[in-house]
């Protein structure tokens, strides 16, 4: 049985909560939008992953004794979030979720996730490892599965940047070099910056050495303008200054048209968005290589996450064991990772080490011209930074962030922009009853 939940209270109180980035997933697939249906039917899956549909119906043709009925949804930060919510006050939450570990703390405090502790297995937690644990425990207990590991990568046209020659750039310096000489020469930004991409700002952070939110002395501390998280706001201020990047919000038309005409000649990006470039510029096929990301100057050799995700069962769920049996599938079976990746809609690094090269297997490599892109992307997941903790209420300071992010091209600065979320962040935390002062 599954240990008691993690009231209220106590998890308020506690706050030590080590989750690590977010991932701004896709909706996929099929099914009915189905919420709980009772202990002897099916479990119900809602979830934005990208091959959840093959995977689920994988599951289905082994397992038909014990079925599970898979509802897409949207992203959190683009409905899912406030579906899911919805959908735990009428009682109608479903028995598995998937979360952004950037939401999980928020979903634990308001009760929607199980405790899990006592329902993970021995095998189960050996093989997805302590670095993955990470993005799924709060206060030491267990809230979410890890499903992957994201470390950013840099993603480049090698075509323009050989053209110019141009090197793969290694650190952040030899970045901004490049795309300078890249505009200047050819008129090309090098790469994007987004504004509503809270995510990828955290994980340059992240690799910075930077730390939102912590926790001293029983206190939510906040440091959104600590030293790293400067260096990090400054450097990619002066590129947006000097005009060396386009600026256009993620997955806009705008800027998958300028990925398509070669406007662009990069994406910075965890594994997850591999096949999601393939499938956004499928007339640049073979022109695409993949490199770690640049790191800072006499900085450690770490990167940030730009997004994983956690799968979380319900509180109100009535079949916490069967949906733990099926989790556990999920996220160490082959069949599943295959299944998943089958129909080449999903590049995820599975938190399980032992099914990289089934997933590598599946992946093809056309469009990055063979490169081996498995390998380097499990070479990058050991880099991960560890210790980063998302803050109880991301979705809010998120939101802040991201409309501070969208008034650079009037004059706000990504600086501005941090120290606003941050004194928006402040009394948001204080409604909820948590002890909470700026660093």
């Amino acid at each position: 049985m599954a240990s008691p939940a993690l009231g209220r209270r106590r998890l308020l109180s506690a706050g030590l909560w080590t989750a690590l980035a977010g991932v701004t997933a896709t909706a996929c697939g099929g099914g009915s939008d189905a919420g709980p249906s009772g202990p002897d039917g099916p479990l119900t899956l809602w979830s934005a992953l990208r091959g959840t549909d093959t995977l689920v119906a994988a599951w289905n043709e082994l397992h038909p004794e014990e079925p599970v009925d898979f509802s897409p949804m949207t992203s959190g930060l683009a409905g899912g979030n406030a579906k899911l919510s919805n959908a735990a006050r009428a009682g109608n939450a479903p028995d598995i979720v998937t979360l952004v570990d950037a939401d999980l703390p928020s979903f634990a405090i308001d009760g929607v996730c199980a405790d899990l502790t006592g329902l993970v297995t021995p095998r189960l937690r050996e093989r997805l490892g302590p670095q993955a644990w990470t993005n799924g425990v709060l206060d030491g207990r267990t809230y979410g599965i890890p499903v992957d590991l994201g470390p950013m990568l840099f993603a480049y046209r090698e075509d323009i940047l050989t053209r110019h020659r141009i090197e793969p750039p290694t650190t952040w310096e030899e970045f901004g070099e490049a795309a300078r000489r890249l505009k200047r020469d050819a008129g090309v930004d090098l790469a994007t910056f987004h504004p509503n991409a809270y995510n990828v700002l955290a994980g340059h952070t992240m690799q910075s050495g930077g730390q939102w939110f912590a926790i001293e002395d029983d206190a939510w501390v906040l440091d959104f303008l600590g030293g790293p998280s400067r260096r990090v706001a400054e450097f990619w201020q002066g590129l947006v200054d000097e005009k060396v990047l386009m600026f256009a919000p993620g997955s806009s038309q705008q800027w998958l048209s300028a990925l398509a005409r070669g406007a662009v000649a990069s994406h910075l990006v965890g594994p997850w968005g591999l096949a999601a470039l393939v499938r956004s510029v499928p007339g640049t096929s073979g022109r695409w290589r993949v490199a770690p990301l640049p790191r800072w100057e006499g900085g450690e050799d770490i990167v940030g996450t730009d997004g994983v995700s956690v799968h979380a069962i319900t509180a109100d769920s009535d079949k916490k064991e069967r949906a733990m049996r099926f989790l556990e599938w999920m996220t160490t079976a082959p069949e599943a990772i295959t299944a998943r990746l089958s129909g080449g809609r999903s590049s995820i690094l599975p938190a399980d080490a032992g099914l990289v090269a089934n997933a590598s297997r599946e992946f093809d490599t056309v469009f990055y011209g063979g490169q081996d892109v498995y390998r380097l992307v499990e070479q990058q997941a050991r880099l991960l930074r560890t210790g980063w903790t998302w803050g109880p209420r991301m979705q809010a300071t998120a939101t802040s962030l991201h409309q501070g992010l969208a008034r650079l091209e009037y004059g706000t600065t990504i600086t501005e922009a941090l120290r606003t979320a941050q004194s928006e962040t402040l009394p948001d935390l204080r409604s909820l009853g948590l002890s909470v002062r700026q660093a």
